[in-house]
C-alpha cells in the first residue's frame, strides 16, 4: 500500500509541477509620471518589468509568444496639472481594438484617480499588445506618486494572463 501511495503522489506531484501546467502570466508597471504633451494625441504606455516566460516586453510594447484565450487588466492611476479628460484603450498589432477605449474626467489638479481598461482577448503567437492613452489637454495623463512611509503608487500596473 505504501508503495501505491508514493506512486500516486509522485504521479500527482509530477502533474501539478509540470512545465506543462505553470501559468503563464507578466506582470509590469511603471514608476514614472507619463503625461501629455498635445491634447488627443495619443500615446504608447511604458511600462517596465521581469522578463515572463510567454512574453517579451519592449518599452511599450508586449508581444505574445503563445496563441490563445487571456485575460488582460491595466489600472493605470492618472490626473493632471489641468483639468480634462483621459482615454485608455488597447491596440493589437499596431491597430486600435474596437471598444476597449476607457475614459476619465480630472475635475482639478488636485485629484488622481484610478482608470482601469480591462478584457479577455484571443491572441495569435507574435501578436503585440500595448496600451495607448491621450488627453483632452496637455499635463493631464498617468502619474506615479511616492506617499511617505508607504509603498511607492507605479502610473500604471498591468497584468496579462493565459486562461
Amino acid at each position: 500500500m505504501r508503495k501505491f501511495a508514493a506512486v500516486v503522489a509522485l504521479g500527482l506531484a509530477t502533474i501539478f509541477c509540470s512545465p506543462v501546467m505553470a501559468a503563464t502570466y507578466l506582470g509590469l508597471i511603471s514608476s514614472e509620471n507619463q503625461v501629455a504633451a498635445a491634447a488627443n494625441t495619443p500615446y504608447p504606455v511604458k511600462m517596465t518589468g521581469d522578463p515572463a516566460t510567454g512574453f517579451k516586453n519592449e518599452g511599450s510594447k508586449v508581444t505574445i509568444a503563445k496563441a490563445g484565450d487571456y485575460f488582460v487588466v491595466a489600472a493605470a492611476q492618472v490626473g493632471g496639472s489641468v483639468p480634462g479628460n483621459i482615454w485608455l484603450w488597447v491596440r493589437v498589432n499596431g491597430k486600435d481594438v474596437p471598444d476597449s477605449n476607457s475614459i476619465q474626467n480630472i475635475p482639478s489638479k488636485d485629484f488622481t484617480t484610478v482608470l482601469v481598461s480591462q478584457g479577455e482577448m484571443t491572441f495569435k503567437a507574435g501578436d503585440v499588445l500595448e496600451f495607448v492613452y491621450a488627453a483632452s489637454a496637455p499635463g493631464l495623463g498617468l502619474i506615479a506618486t511616492k506617499p511617505a512611509n508607504m509603498p511607492a503608487v507605479p502610473s500604471i500596473i498591468f497584468t496579462i494572463f493565459k486562461n
